[in-house]
């Protein structure tokens, strides 16, 4: 097992490499001392991370393989269907896996997401549209990340 950590807009992020996947990309704290790539993919994850963060990146094309039980690896193949700058539900996302009454389910897979940013959780809110929380530095971490990717798909202004 390989990693690196980077500092990122919304705090430091640990990426981990096992076998030739990315099996981790996790908040660590708000900031830390980096520690630099030193594998081919750890460097082209930190390079798709600092892009993404740059706004010149909207899809992570990386080989990924999160360690969850088959049915979180459902809903996160679910959710990294969900673009750049929209958002789904708990519940749409417990649809888009055929359980719609597996909202608490979809909602533990997204709490335990080994894989943030890349695996989209933070795109994910409750049915009233709010943000409900976020495991990687909270709600105010969800929110930046939501508003950065609506300006960046729609614009400083959004649209009218």
């Amino acid at each position: 097992m390989d990693f690196a950590i980077i500092n990122t807009p919304i705090g430091a992020l640990r990426i981990v490499e096992e076998d030739g996947y990315i099996t981790e990309i996790k908040y660590v704290c708000q900031i830390a001392e980096e520690v630099l790539p030193e594998t081919d993919l750890l460097k082209e994850a930190a390079n798709q991370l600092c892009e993404y963060f740059d706004g010149l990146r909207k899809e992570f094309t990386l080989p990924l393989n999160p360690k969850v039980s088959p049915y979180r690896r459902k809903v996160l193949e679910a959710l990294m269907q969900v673009p750049f700058g929209s958002t789904v539900t708990y519940k749409d996302l417990a649809e888009k896996t055929g359980n719609p009454k597996a909202v608490r389910a979809v909602g533990s897979a997204m709490r335990t997401n080994p894989i943030i940013i890349a695996i989209p959780c933070h795109r994910v809110l409750k049915s009233d549209g709010s943000l409900g929380n976020y495991s990687a530095g909270g709600p105010a971490n969800k929110d930046w990340l939501l508003t950065f990717e609506h300006q960046n798909t729609y614009g400083l202004w959004g649209l009218f």
